[in-house]
């Protein structure tokens, strides 16, 4: 996934570095859990922001519904903020999250999408 959001690339870099299952005792995989966390507070970023940066497209018809998206995939990023540090199988919450990032970035292209069909300022 090569996202023009550099947020989600970032994450999308940390996830593909998971050590293989022969290394992740010890200090690796805790590098990795960290390093996911750290990018996670990216995409986190991103998604606060979207209010700020497409204001006028939440107000607007084709908007609706983008702000509770916007919301659940918050909650989605929440959990895994945690969960990511505690969970017993990386490779499990390493899928997830690649998932919450093709969610991610195909909610941006809505917003986008949305920003350009309402009306001037």
């Amino acid at each position: 996934m090569r996202s023009p959001h550099p947020a989600l690339h970032a994450l999308h870099v940390a996830l593909d570095a998971l050590p293989p299952p022969h290394s992740r005792q010890g200090p690796a995989l805790g590098n990795w859990r960290w390093t996911v966390r750290q990018r996670l507070a990216g995409v986190r970023s991103l998604l606060l922001n979207e209010t700020d940066t497409y204001g006028p497209a939440w107000r607007a018809p084709e908007g609706a519904g983008l702000l509770d998206a916007r919301n659940t995939l918050l909650e989605r990023v929440r959990v895994y903020d945690t969960l990511v540090l505690q969970s017993p199988e990386p490779d499990v919450v390493r899928r997830d999250l690649m998932r919450l990032l093709i969610d991610v970035d195909n909610h941006t292209v809505r917003v986008r999408d949305a920003l350009a069909a309402s009306p001037p300022a």
